[in-house]
């Protein structure tokens, strides 16, 4: 087998677990933390492997957002590091149960601090040359989405921030992101059309704080989020026992994979 690429893979939004602190006090069922997760994006995005570094989460979005910053705390911000309401404006937290100041900082300091001190000490140790930050998304955007509503292509790849001075930047180059569609397009050729294109670059600039964090330090950053209809479907997920096909799930990580490393190879490496 060759040898590692030189990728740093971060994965904020697989993990669906309730942390032992709050057990008790969630509204959410475990259908709702599953599906509302990045639902499979820890196993897609293992690469096989492949990549020199990975990142990910156990713990749900809903109670440390690895992708919003440490100051984005209710009540000032619903969709802050802790929710308030799922994807669809159902209480996460039963009736007068929200956890106080006290309590989140304790949360942040056992699962939001070490995520992000991990990344920077990846980011700085010379070892990886490209930071792609993944996702998996769901086909018709939810209501709390900038989007909701409207049909998602099958992968979208975002490299777009905006400065506090409102300037928009690059992530990584635009050839770069430009070559990491091609390959998508090719490789997902094979799959059924969708009411949108298969792969697009997003033309805005994308709201997360890992991007805005880690996506300008010099070394090159983009987003992919891949839609969920590519597993979650009758043929590869059963409702009964929420479980998707494992075979699947790898072929599209490989999949991904590899088309990464062409584009990389071919206008980053």
């Amino acid at each position: 087998m060759s040898s590692k690429i030189p990728i740093l893979a971060i994965i904020p939004h697989g993990g669906k677990r309730v942390p032992e602190e709050l057990e008790g006090l969630v509204a959410l069922s475990e259908f709702d933390l599953f599906y509302q997760a990045d639902t499979c994006a820890n196993e897609i995005f293992s690469f096989d492997e492949r990549a020199a570094a990975k990142i990910d989460t156990h713990v749900s979005r809903f109670f440390v957002d690895m992708d919003r910053s440490y100051r984005d705390l209710a009540p000032g911000r619903g969709d802050g590091v802790m929710k308030k309401s799922d994807l669809y404006g159902k209480g996460v937290f039963r009736e007068n149960t929200f956890p106080d100041h006290i309590a989140v900082a304790n949360i942040l300091k056992r699962y939001y601090y070490p995520f992000h001190e991990t990344i920077e000490k990846i980011v700085t140790s010379g070892e990886v040359g490209l930071i792609v930050e993944c996702h998996t998304m769901m086909p018709i955007a939810p209501p709390s989405a900038p989007d909701a509503g409207e049909p998602r292509p099958l992968i979208l790849l975002e490299n777009l921030v905006e400065t506090e001075g409102g300037v928009v930047e690059e992530t990584c180059a635009g050839r770069l992101i430009r070559e990491v569609q091609a390959q998508m397009r090719k490789t997902f050729a094979g799959e059924e059309d969708t009411v949108t294109e298969k792969c697009i670059v997003s033309e805005k600039p994308g709201a997360g704080h890992i991007m805005k964090k880690y996506g300008l330090g010099g070394i090159p950053l983009f987003r992919i989020s891949l839609s969920k209809a590519l597993f979650l479907n009758d043929v590869y997920f059963s409702y009964d026992y929420l479980k998707v096909d494992e075979l699947r799930l790898l072929d599209i990580g490989r999949r991904i994979m590899a088309g990464i490393e062409k584009a990389w190879e071919k206008e980053g490496g």
